[in-house]
């Protein structure tokens, strides 16, 4: 069972960008980054809900020799294929349109890593997030890993829920709407303070939800959240941003981030 249109980007990935635009954004790549590093040089890399490509270019620049890019939004497909194709990495990357809840093919068995950015979070229940964990597990190697990101891991996922919304409405541009309480979780939409502003919405589940439905979609080995943190140097940290940020401005954010980073081994 889904809430969601499976287009449901399509209306707003012209827009969607502004959201990448945040600096809480773009404090996902700083860690992402960082969690990448072991295993991104020379990596084929299976990227999983694209969207516009926002990930693909730090993929390759950090290392990676190829990324195939897939997303449910032609929408997204679209923007991401125009803006590749007038830049020097497009004989490495390659987009298209595919529903990773369902099974789909783009290389059995042929990648090294399968990244993942606000994938599993569009999961009703543990059966679609097990459906997703199959196609990850069915396109990687032997002993490759999956790399998301995802809400900010906790059994009760109200509490997450909370504290988000206690402190990034006023703060970081964002706040979470519960609009109904599902037999395991939460189903909710998102409304980000952009310009122009930007809704949808996606389901936050338990922690063990995740790791139970990655053991079920065949992801056998180690699996670990990751710590979230920023660099000690805050001017490393406006490297990353759109615009700078005072140096004061993560501290709330520190206390409690609103994603968390699952790698998961084959």
């Amino acid at each position: 069972m889904t809430h969601f249109s499976s287009t449901q980007y399509n209306s707003i990935s012209g827009e969607y960008d502004a959201v990448n635009g945040l600096p809480i954004s773009r404090a996902i790549v700083i860690n992402v980054e960082r969690v990448l590093s072991p295993y991104i040089k020379g990596a084929k890399v299976l990227e999983m809900a694209c969207g516009t490509g926002f990930f693909t270019r730090p993929l390759l620049d950090w290392g990676a020799t190829s990324v195939v890019g897939v997303d449910i939004s032609q929408g997204m497909i679209d923007i991401a294929q125009a803006e590749f194709s007038k830049s020097s990495s497009a004989s490495n990357c390659d987009f298209m349109v595919k529903d990773c809840t369902q099974p789909f093919d783009v290389g059995i068995g042929q990648f090294d890593l399968v990244f993942a950015a606000w994938l599993l979070n569009y999961s009703a229940d543990e059966a679609v997030m097990a459906a997703i964990f199959k196609n990850i597990s069915r396109h990687l190697k032997p002993g490759g890993r999956l790399v998301t990101v995802a809400p900010h891991e906790e059994e009760d996922p109200l509490v997450c829920i909370n504290n988000l919304n206690s402190t990034f409405d006023a703060k970081y541009g964002y706040k979470v709407e519960l609009r109904e309480k599902l037999e395991v979780g939460y189903h909710v939409h998102l409304y980000f303070s952009t310009d122009p502003k930007v809704d949808f919405g996606n389901y936050f589940l338990p922690k063990s939800i995740y790791e139970k439905a990655g053991r079920a979609g065949g992801m056998k080995g180690k699996m670990s959240w990751q710590d979230i943190t920023l660099p000690e140097n805050h001017d490393e940290v406006n490297t990353y941003m759109a615009e700078p940020v005072p140096t004061d401005y993560f501290d709330d954010w520190l206390k409690y981030p609103d994603f968390g980073i699952l790698v998961a081994e084959k």
